[in-house]
């Protein structure tokens, strides 16, 4: 593609912008002839790039003294701003007085900190609760809490009278009719209460399809009786044990006394699902037939009962057989090396099974009913959707009989059924969720407010808000919404009306759909419950986001907006609930070597970056960095690859996970968030030499806050799986490598994008060349169909296969079927599954691609267009190797530069012109990223950059003086007549050192005219200060650790300081050692004292070296 052409003034002309390596200090030089904007905020980035941080308050462990110094440390290393947290973790008391939550001491301490991020010009943000997940308090009334439907079913005999009271719906807090909350990450500080609907929702007379079947005879393959009535009755709470063996094998066995057909099941085995790592079991039905067992369906099993149908399958005898689920991956949980694991995560082993329900029927039920309600979430509902459409026993609505106008109020019914069969009647009512909000400390621990509710929401944040208010917290910048992490709710008070308002037709004759009613047929089951998921989204979408925006800006305050973050933990579209945010927030946790990215993460970046690429959202935020079970384990070297993998995916304000509050001084390393996230805090060994680390952030956001977002994909994600869910267990292999994409949702279609010359152009002026309707897309409503042809009819793009139907009861299944014939017969409609190729015969090239590189290389790419008709590229080499390759790029008459946000420099780069395309060769170290810059524009066909070569000129051998830190248990000084490795010195104190060390030494200047000189460090363990005659030269964070010294050196002699800091990790090993007096304190456990020491230090070698530039 050419760009529009346009002369620079204030190029850079090939010299570094700010010093000569990372971190160096030294005096601007340029040869700018006029100012040059884009330059200026590389070499200083401005307050709006700087990176924010997360601050969280321990348990009420904070002083004022503490306040004022973490601030004044984030202030001074470079950061933007602080996002404050209450949270509790068991954290253990070390202050002499605790501040509850918003007691008289505790709003003092918090206007006291917002004052000083104000006069400091930190942005300072607060959560959305207590805690961090998510909208919940101890003000919350539980009638304004989350809840789920319930209901009670009573059988009666059709022609004769009932005159009684039926049985009441379930009151009990918990997910699932009479299952009680249980939550073992986060239990319940208290009771829950219990709290239901006065009066039923509805109550509706459903026929049944056939007869209940007798009770089976239960056992275990010994023999061993089991209660058929706790198998069967209402109560989820209560049942059986299945003994299991070492492999998690075990069965229990049904026998009828006579045949009997059976087409349904449901099957509970409550608490075994772990957080993060599913079911440890699954199950499989078995019919005895022909005197063997044989295989009738699968039984996936999950936190709430599982009905499963199945073709009518007549035996007297069923088995139910458990076996072990393959294990999870639980890499990205791993923790450090030689880290001591917290069993958050882990399985424990499981001798037995609970089962407390095992109920057969003879009616045809919707498989999966529960979790195609809400009460659970499947990855992708279409793949598990019964499309049948045979017609069931209760062919529609109109034999449902609504009864709740019959209903006395006491209760009681007095009714005479329809006679020539049994009825069902089912009594609807709802309960609450017991859900609250976490990991708060007790007093700020209550209810999770409804989020369907914009009035309840309302009152929460009203009252939330107030509270800071009250404390005079007058430097209060914005909220955050964190992940949302509060399970399921498929319930609020307007539901019926909604629901008729957004689908266009009455909930309540579809009410016993949710209950596992088939009616009509499979096919018209299965569009009601999808339906039924669509209003819970959009509900969450506006009862909650929306209401949390509009409240927010009525308060002047900004929202940071995350959503889903892993897979599906609840119903909703994720690129929706960012929408009303004014900066759209994701999140990416850390992982081993030898590991990789948790791909729902990636989606997760995309998905916000999306939002505000579509929208026009300047602003892309991640928590940052999130680890786990890693104490106090990274430099900055360490760190690269995981904000390069949020930077290049979209993110160009990152939010370090996270900065615990230090109340104390002789507290080290202090306290942390349990286990979890980065130690970034004063107390870190490299707190003094940080400013490098969050000058690359900034420089990095910088650059990619500037211009439009470059991308010619927009793919459309369907309306049925959030991206985060579409990206659960990989990226998906159908998205585009070699071209720029956003995604788009059905509402970005019908508002936020429209079609000019052919182009697809979002509000936030992203243009597309392309419409890609993927796998996700093979089912969509009659209102996108009609988007989707109203594009194509203006001259769009459109790529995708024809879509199989809607999968909604309220569309005209004639008019879709008529829509899609008209739509794919347009000659720019291609009905294509492969993408790439279908761009290239559209004859949309590669925004960008390279040859060469390794067999594995990995270099992913991110392109803004900018405003003065110029381009940047941010790519990172993700490998651990250097990878020479040859670059092209889409992009003609321009001269690329390297603008490297590591070391502040910018250089020239080679390139030709290759028709279309300009091509660069580039050669990227080891997990090294930077930007390719086309802004020169230039009418040379290629150029020949000499390469940078460089001589050792002199070897710095010793001897060394080496000085430690006063008070951490190691010498003052030693003599190192060489430089080895602090943690394999024979020394115990300075084996296990941890903090800053002093190297000094002299040495003769080898001046030589014309030539640059520099100090190579060699290894470097973990970050390097390097003074030359009493000269701040430079810090140094990432490899090769060397920094240009010419300027700084004298004829003769001159002295050379190192200062070298290590990280945490040597100590805490050397605290666990038998005999050792302990220097440090943490509010959690840390490492093994067998854990390998991590190399320390100045390693070397240390050499001077001369370069021709």
């Amino acid at each position: 593609m050419n760009l529009s052409k346009r002369r620079i003034l204030g190029l850079v002309s090939f010299v570094a912008l700010v010093g000569c390596a990372a971190g160096q200090k030294r005096p601007l030089t340029t040869t700018m002839t006029a100012p040059d904007s884009l330059a200026a905020g590389f070499v200083s980035p401005p307050q709006e790039a700087r990176p924010r941080t997360w601050w969280h308050w321990m348990n009420g462990n904070v002083t004022k003294h503490g306040i004022a110094k973490d601030l004044a440390w984030l202030k001074s290393v470079g950061m933007g701003g602080v996002q404050a947290f209450d949270a509790s973790l068991n954290t253990p008391q070390v202050v002499d007085q605790r501040l509850v939550y918003m007691t008289p001491e505790w709003k003092d301490a918090f206007r006291f900190a917002a004052g000083e991020a104000q006069r400091l010009d930190l942005e300072l943000a607060v959560a959305s609760s207590p805690g961090w997940s998510h909208t919940g308090g101890p003000w919350v009334p539980p009638a304004d809490a989350m809840k789920k439907l319930v209901w009670s079913e009573t059988v009666v005999q059709g022609g004769e009278r009932f005159d009684g009271t039926l049985a009441a719906a379930p009151r009990v807090t918990g997910p699932f009719q009479t299952i009680g909350l249980f939550d073992p990450l986060h239990p319940p500080k208290k009771s829950p209460p219990q709290l239901g609907s006065e009066r039923p929702i509805a109550v509706l007379a459903v026929p049944l399809a056939a007869p209940p079947l007798p009770l089976p005879h239960y056992m275990l393959e010994n023999g061993t009786e089991l209660d058929a009535a706790l198998l069967n009755d209402p109560d989820l709470e209560t049942g059986e044990s299945v003994p299991l063996a070492a492999d998690r094998s075990g069965a229990v066995i049904a026998r009828f006394a006579k045949p009997e057909t059976v087409r349904s099941l449901r099957i509970f085995l409550p608490r075994l699902r772990n957080t993060f790592r599913g079911m440890p079991i699954r199950g499989v039905l078995e019919a005895r037939q022909q005197g063997e067992w044989q295989f009738v369906t699968d039984l996936p099993l999950s936190p709430v009962p599982t009905t499963v149908g199945f073709p009518p399958t007549t035996a007297s005898a069923f088995r139910v057989r458990f076996t072990a689920t393959p294990e999870p991956d639980m890499s990205h949980f791993q923790g450090g090396p030689g880290s001591i694991d917290i069993p958050i995560y882990s399985a424990p082993v499981l001798t037995e099974a609970p089962l407390t329900e095992l109920r057969f029927s003879a009616e045809e039920q919707t498989a999966r009913a529960e979790e195609k309600a809400g009460y659970q979430t499947v990855l992708d509902y279409h793949a598990i959707a019964d499309r049948g459409d045979a017609p069931a026993a209760i062919a529609d609505t109109a034999q449902i009989i609504d009864l709740t106008e019959r209903i006395g109020a006491d209760g009681t019914l007095d009714w005479i059924p329809p006679a020539g069969r049994q009825w069902r009647i089912l009594s609807f009512g709802w309960s609450l969720t017991g859900k609250t909000n976490h990991p708060a400390p007790p007093e700020a621990t209550g209810l999770e407010v409804d989020k369907f509710d914009p009035a309840a929401v309302r009152r929460y944040l009203e009252a939330y808000l107030g509270m800071y208010r009250d404390a005079g917290a007058v430097g209060l910048d914005a909220i955050l919404t964190d992940s949302i992490e509060v399970g399921m709710a498929n319930w609020t008070p307007r539901m019926e009306a909604e629901f008729e308002a957004r689908r266009g037709y009455k909930l309540r004759p579809w009410l016993p759909a949710l209950a596992g009613v088939v009616i009509g047929s499979p096919a018209q089951t299965e569009g009601f419950l999808f339906d039924w998921r669509q209003t819970l989204g959009e509900l969450l979408s506006d009862g909650l986001y929306r209401t949390v925006a509009q409240v927010a800006h009525e308060h002047g305050l900004k929202v940071y907006g995350e959503a889903l973050e892993d897979k599906r933990p609840l119903l909703g579209d994720d690129l929706a609930m960012r929408t009303f945010a004014d900066i759209p927030m994701a999140a990416l946790w850390t992982w081993q070597k030898g590991h990789s990215v948790r791909s729902t993460l990636l989606g997760d970046i995309k998905g916000a970056a999306s939002v505000a690429h579509v929208y026009g959202k300047r602003f892309v935020a991640a928590e940052s960095m999130t680890a786990v079970n890693t104490p106090w384990a990274f430099a900055p070297r360490d760190l690269r690859r995981f904000i390069d993998t949020a930077f290049v995916n979209g993110v160009n304000r990152p939010v370090i996970h996270t900065s615990v509050h230090q109340p104390l001084d002789d507290l080290q390393p202090g306290l942390s968030l349990l286990i979890f996230g980065q130690y970034f805090n004063r107390h870190e060994t490299w707190a003094d030499m940080a400013g490098v680390w969050v000058d690359y952030m900034a420089r990095t956001s910088y650059m990619l806050q500037q211009g439009t977002y470059h991308a010619d994909v927009a793919v459309f994600i369907g309306e049925d799986a959030p991206v985060t869910a579409q990206f659960a267990t990989a990226v998906p292999a159908e998205l585009p490598r070699r071209h720029g994409y956003d995604f788009v949702n059905a509402a970005m279609l019908a508002d936020a994008l429209r079609v000019e010359d052919g182009q697809i152009v979002s509000r936030g002026s992203t243009r597309y060349q392309a419409l890609y309707l993927g796998k996700h897309a093979r089912w969509m409503t009659l209102p996108t169909l009609r988007r989707i042809g109203e594009m194509a009819s203006a001259g769009a793009t459109i790529i995708g296969e024809r879509p199989q139907g809607t999968p909604s009861l309220a569309d005209d299944k004639t008019e879709f079927a008529g829509l899609v014939d008209a739509v794919w017969s347009l000659p720019n409609v291609t009905p294509a599954t492969d993408l790439e190729r279908a761009l290239a015969e559209a004859g949309i090239a590669p925004d960008f691609a390279f040859s060469g590189g390794s067999a594995d290389s990995d270099v992913p790419f991110l392109h803004r267009q900018l405003a003065d008709g110029g381009s940047l590229y941010f790519i990172a080499n993700r490998r651990n190797q250097i990878e020479r390759i040859e670059a092209r790029f889409w992009v003609t008459g321009f001269a690329p530069e390297w603008w490297d946000a590591a070391t502040g420099r910018v250089r020239p780069l080679s390139f030709r012109t290759d028709g279309a395309f300009t091509v660069v060769p580039l050669t990227l170290e080891a997990e090294e990223s930077g930007f390719v810059v086309f802004r020169e524009e230039t009418d040379q066909r290629s150029r020949q950059v000499p390469d940078t070569s460089y001589q050792v000129v002199g070897q710095l051998d010793g001897p060394w003086q080496v000085r430690f830190q006063t008070g951490r248990n190691a010498p003052e000084k030693v003599d190192m007549p060489k430089l080895q490795p602090l943690n394999e010195h024979a020394d115990f104190g300075v084996r296990h050192y941890s903090g800053v060390t002093s190297y000094t030494t002299s040495f003769q200047s080898p001046m030589r005219d014309g030539r640059q000189l520099w100090l190579d460090l060699g290894q470097v363990g973990d970050l390097a200060q390097v003074i030359v005659n009493g000269q701040m030269v430079g810090t140094s964070w990432w490899r090769p650790d060397r920094l240009e010294i010419g300027g700084y050196l004298r004829e003769g002699n001159n002295d050379l300081e190192v200062r070298v800091a290590n990280l945490w990790v040597n100590r805490l090993i050397g605290d666990q050692q038998p005999g050792a007096t302990k220097l440090t304190f943490t509010a959690a456990p840390t490492y093994r004292p067998d854990a390998a020491l991590r190399p320390a230090g100045l390693i070397g070698p240390v050499r001077i070296l001369d370069s021709d530039h």
